[in-house]
């Protein structure tokens, strides 16, 4: 017993020793496509990645990978690597393989790999660029489907062996296991640029709607002004606002249109505004606009009519009550660093005095501009990104009393 066990342990070990050796051979190959694969983002390169390295790592002269078409039932080339590829990228005279016809559509056809060891003797053999007598092709699998096929020849006949289909399985399995990552890290970007562009045609939306709404608030106010001169019979008063009202109509319309305006346009409107307020107002405050010499006003860009609630609010409820001084009203545009600033100063009543003065019985309406001002700089600054604020400062005079108010809003230099 124990000579004949002897002598079958000494025939069994180099077909032992061979088996294992093929065994670390097909781990080492599978592994360094696994670790090749993971710096392949899109499915063409994983594609042309596993051509170049069947090439590179298994010793074939030929390989070329084809993706199913399966609205029109044919094998489609996609990346290739030996003759068919004279550089990367290239496929020289790309052919269609319709499923079910030749090795490659059968394999298509069956989901099931083959090793072909003289094509001479396969009637289902199609010769591509050359012919060549040894042939393996392998699915690529993908949710139990055929995706592909990874097809290699070789001029040799019976090259292929065993453990090339086996690494070519396997390989297959990488390929189809990358590709659905792949796909599914495109479909994720894909849904979530879908999921984006909504929310901003939803803001741009909301964005145009709210100043829409700033149309109808200069209209009220100034039809309420022109009705005051007409009931006092000042037609003259009433024709020199109705002339101004209707400038500005036509500048407001105008600038609307569009998210941006050049700091010119809209300085220009705000002035129309304020030579109404101050028409209506019989001339009660004055007003200097400054513009900083580093700033370009023809191509600075900002939101149109953002800031005329706060001029609005600044006139009204601050200078219109000032009985003290003379009510002065100053705009400064400056640019500090990469920033616009925009200060809106009165010297008025100041904000606690104007709310303490405020009747009862006000209506929200009248506060309406500068909530929807705010909703505004929140959407200018979630489709646009340029950092917009509105900060408020009551001053103080030297003597401890209130001084005024100044809003200032700032954003990032936006030009056209």
């Amino acid at each position: 017993m124990g000579p004949v066990a002897s002598d079958k342990q000494i025939v069994s070990r180099p077909t032992y020793q061979q088996s294992l050796k093929d065994e670390l051979e097909v781990e080492r190959i599978i592994n360094f496509f696994a670790m090749s694969l993971l710096d392949q983002t899109t499915v063409e390169e994983v594609l042309w990645d596993v051509a170049k390295n069947c090439i590179a790592r298994l010793n074939f002269v030929d390989c070329v990978v084809y993706r199913l078409d399966e609205e029109r039932r044919v094998l489609v080339q996609k990346a290739a690597h030996g003759p068919k590829s004279p550089s990367m990228g290239v496929i020289q005279d790309p052919i269609e393989i319709p499923v079910g016809q030749g090795i490659v559509g059968e394999v298509a056809r069956t989901g099931q790999p083959e090793r072909i060891g003289n094509t001479s003797l396969d009637k289902r053999y199609i010769a591509d660029d050359a012919v060549r007598y040894s042939e393996i092709t392998v699915p690529i699998l993908l949710n139990g489907r055929v995706w592909g096929v990874i097809d290699a020849e070789h001029p040799k006949r019976h090259f292929f062996r065993p453990h090339h289909l086996t690494v070519l399985t396997k390989v297959a399995a990488l390929c189809a296991q990358k590709i659905r990552r792949v796909e599914t890290e495109v479909a994720y970007r894909h849904a979530q640029q879908q999921l984006s562009d909504n929310n901003r045609r939803v803001a741009e939306a909301k964005l145009l709607a709210l100043r829409m709404q700033m149309n109808p608030h200069f209209v009220f106010n100034s039809l309420n002004a022109i009705n005051k001169f007409v009931l006092q019979n000042d037609s003259e008063q009433a024709s020199r606002y109705l002339t101004k009202f209707a400038r500005l109509v036509r500048q407001v319309l105008a600038n609307t249109q569009t998210d941006w305006v050049s700091l010119r346009d809209e300085l220009t409107a705000l002035q129309s505004y304020i030579e109404l307020e101050q028409l209506r107002s019989d001339d009660h405050f004055d007003v200097t606009v400054r513009i900083d010499p580093k700033l370009s006003a023809d191509s600075v860009q900002v939101p149109p009519l953002l800031i005329q609630p706060y001029i609005e609010n600044a006139i009204r409820h601050g200078l219109l009550a000032q009985q003290n001084r003379r009510a002065m009203l100053t705009i400064d545009c400056k640019r500090i660093g990469n920033r616009l600033a925009i200060a809106i100063t009165d010297n008025g009543i100041g904000r606690e005095a104007a709310i303490s003065n405020r009747p009862q019985n006000l209506n929200a309406h009248q506060f309406h501009g500068s909530r929807i001002a705010e909703e505004r700089v929140v959407l200018v600054n979630d489709l646009y990104d340029v950092d917009a604020r509105i900060d408020c400062q009551d001053l103080i005079g030297l003597d401890g009393q209130p001084d005024g108010t100044c809003i200032t809003f700032t954003m990032n230099l936006k030009t056209q």
